[in-house]
């Protein structure tokens, strides 16, 4: 049933948005001189790999840059009050590397302790260019994804697709559960007021909170959310 609604919304969009999509991609390219659409690797439901269709709203080579920048990211550090959630292991148990071993209760603690880099959100970031801006503030880079939604890599609503180094970096049990959800455009973290001032663990706790209750149901409430979030700004 999900499917078949997500097939729909994605054909009613790509018509009405149709005409928009052509404005935005001439003018682009009349900018930069470069395909208007920007296609890179995320990571989705069951750590699925797909291309992600947006438009392009960063200079030539901003991928590349990016190693450089890692210093500029604003997902750091958790709070030094974070307590972590507790898992379920026997002090016998190992977690095994191609040259070392590790005990699984000493590696969940060192993990816990810090989540650095497992999100990237670099504020001003210079590779962004001027339509880049305009686009990212309204949310209108994302137009193209209704395609990834009719070929059924993504849906209306759902987990952010990560990025490969941003998915690689979330390997627990725990960290995974997010991983069991579709992918989507909005979901539970985007509409949460907190949104750009929270550190990376409450951002997991969503996503997994939305993987445990994703429905129809819960797609509306979202929904209307981000509706009220668009026209009315943060929520209360």
């Amino acid at each position: 049933m999900k499917r078949v609604l997500n097939i729909l919304f994605a054909i009613v969009a790509i018509i009405v948005f149709a005409p928009l999509m052509i404005v935005i991609s001439l003018i682009i390219y009349s900018e930069h001189h470069q395909m208007p659409i920007y296609t890179s690797v995320r990571v989705g439901k069951n750590w699925k790999k797909f291309k992600i269709y947006k438009f392009r709203t960063m200079k030539s080579g901003a991928d590349m840059m990016l190693f450089d920048m890692q210093s500029m990211n604003s997902y750091v550090r958790v709070d030094d009050d974070y307590v972590p959630p507790k898992h379920k292991f026997h002090s016998n148990d190992f977690l095994y590397a191609d040259n070392y071993r590790v005990r699984e209760d000493i590696y969940l603690e060192e993990r816990s302790k810090c989540f650095e880099g497992c999100f990237i959100k670099i504020e001003n970031d210079p590779r962004i260019t001027k339509v880049g801006k305009f686009l990212r503030k309204t949310s209108l880079d994302e137009i193209p994804q209704i395609f990834n939604i009719l070929k059924g890599d993504m849906c209306l609503v759902g987990n952010r697709p990560l990025s490969v180094q941003e998915a690689e970096l979330l390997t627990t049990d725990t960290e995974g559960v997010r991983f069991k959800a579709n992918a989507g455009i909005t979901g539970l973290w985007q509409t949460d007021p907190r949104k750009d001032d929270m550190p990376p663990y409450e951002r997991i706790r969503l996503d997994n909170e939305y993987a445990e209750k994703e429905s129809i149901l819960f797609d509306v409430k979202i929904i209307f959310a981000t509706i009220k979030k668009v026209l009315f700004g943060e929520n209360e």
